[in-house]
């Protein structure tokens, strides 16, 4: 069963004809396409849920360029691909562009395939995005189940800390470290200490931080 939402590409251009050309093009290989005249208008319409990419001009005649889309869209938290198209592209834009995430940046009498391709890599990697962003608030939420006692466990099995030196240094029993640590392999959804120190690494990766902070430093209610 294919659980991924239905992507759509959103067009972004001043130029009525060019919107009007990519919709087409999009149209005869079955894609959602929406238009827009102007970035604000995109952004008061799209909300962070909808899959698909954006397709820009650089150079918009009123409101904001392609550019100044990208950083909107970085500052909402949005990650939907974007793809740049310009009549007036150079190396600066390009490297602005890529450096901001950009997918790649088209000039605007590319060959249809190119901009296909282009289209096609950036739903690609929306598809992947979002694979990963709901992995990682799957595990996130499994690991928000623990409590900060079975918290302070597990940030010594990832250290590799021994089960008898983790219980002098909570001051509990052996007894309790050994339960505790079967409650956080069974609230993480894991059976091994491989896989659970996988799985944390790979939410600290993602958080940019030890996700143990996340518990330890808020008000909860202990165990014991």
């Amino acid at each position: 069963m294919n659980d991924q939402p239905e992507q759509t590409v959103f067009v972004i251009d001043d130029d009525k004809s060019v919107r009007e050309s990519i919709a087409a093009l999009l149209d005869i290989r079955g894609l959602r396409v929406e238009t827009f005249s102007s970035g604000e208008a995109f952004l008061q319409r799209y909300s962070a849920d909808e899959a698909g990419c954006v397709v820009t001009d650089l150079r918009i005649a009123n409101g904001m360029t392609g550019l100044d889309l990208q950083l909107a869209l970085q500052d909402r938290g949005f990650r939907i691909p974007i793809i740049i198209i310009s009549a007036y592209a150079n190396v600066s834009n390009a490297v602005q562009a890529m450096h901001r995430g950009a997918v790649t940046l088209l000039e605007k009498n590319c060959p249809t395939e190119t901009l296909w391709q282009a289209i096609s890599d950036a739903l690609e990697k929306d598809r992947r995005l979002r694979s990963v962003s709901r992995h990682i608030d799957d595990l996130l939420g499994r690991f928000r189940q623990l409590t900060q006692d079975e918290a302070r466990v597990l940030q010594r099995i990832v250290a590799g800390t021994l089960n008898k030196v983790i219980a002098r240094e909570l001051a509990i029993s052996l007894r309790t470290v050994e339960s505790r640590r079967q409650k956080v392999l069974s609230k993480l959804g894991v059976s091994t200490v491989p896989e659970l120190v996988r799985a944390y690494v790979e939410l600290e990766q993602a958080l940019g931080r030890p996700p143990v902070d996340l518990l330890l430093n808020e008000p909860q209610s202990t165990d014991q």
